[in-house]
């Protein structure tokens, strides 16, 4: 009985360290309709808070045809609330307003106001690009309207098309920062009419955090809620290296498995 007891418990450990392994393995799911050069399992369907700490001004919403929208505001302690409603053609009649190709996200995207500790919704504006939250929110510069979500796939491209940006309209200096989690685009124009800084997460493109000193629209500072900036910065791993134990760990068990299984069995049944 004891040695029946004691095949039964390593029976058990390694049904236990088969399935401890499987579950170690991420799941990936395709989605279709998101470009390719977007984060392939970015939850389109999520809703996105940014807590306010500064925004000074009421301002003007303009589109990529600089029409107006109308106005919003929102206030320290308040929020700017983010739905992403899918990519789309930018829908922009002026040629070379946006350094994005094409399709680009689409969001609607809703101010809401501090009131005595009260979120009351100041207004809401549906279905706008990416580029043109870029643009009213200065979260960008020239033609480079990075906005809430960014083309994550290929970072470096990504940094070279941002550097590309400092000798348009609005001549500055562009600097960029790496840390383990996140990217950080600085803009500070020349002039001081205006500077942004832009920190997105590295895996799935979304923007976490933003500043901005704008002369022509609201200063504002967001970031996005229960989401921890972190500056760090440690040495690279290589993840093809990191998940080989994994493998080799699966392949041992399994194998393990297959041939110890039968013959505890035989050996219980002979007892």
């Amino acid at each position: 009985m004891k040695n029946t007891k004691k095949i039964l418990s390593i029976i058990g450990f390694l049904v236990f360290m088969q399935l401890l392994f499987q579950s170690a393995i991420p799941t990936v799911k395709a989605n279709g309709s998101i470009p390719t050069p977007y984060y392939q399992d970015f939850d389109i369907n999520g809703t996105y808070i940014y807590n306010v700490t500064q925004f000074d001004s009421q301002f003007t919403w303009v589109d990529l045809n600089y029409s107006s929208r109308g106005d919003a505001i929102t206030n320290p302690g308040g929020q700017i609330i983010v739905n992403f409603t899918g990519f789309y053609d930018d829908n922009s009649t002026y040629f070379g307003l946006s350094c994005f190709n094409n399709p680009i996200p689409y969001i609607n995207i809703t101010f809401m106001k501090n009131v005595t500790n009260i979120l009351v919704t100041n207004t809401t504006f549906y279905n706008v690009s990416n580029s043109e939250a870029g643009l009213s929110l200065a979260i960008g510069y020239n033609v480079f309207h990075s906005g809430f979500l960014i083309q994550i796939n290929n970072l470096e491209d990504l940094v070279t098309l941002a550097a590309g940006q400092v000798s348009g309209f609005m001549l500055g200096d562009f600097t960029y920062e790496e840390y383990d989690y996140m990217a950080k685009f600085i803009f500070k124009q020349d002039s001081l009419f205006q500077n942004s800084t832009m920190i997105y997460d590295k895996t799935t493109g979304l923007l976490v955090y933003s500043e901005v000193q704008n002369s022509f629209g609201p200063d504002l500072e967001i970031q996005l809620s229960n989401y921890e900036l972190n500056f760090q910065k440690t040495e690279a791993v290589d993840p093809g290296i990191s998940s080989f134990p994994l493998i080799l760990l699966g392949a041992i068990i399994t194998t393990t498995l297959i041939i110890v299984i039968p013959k505890l069995t035989k050996k219980i049944r002979t007892n």
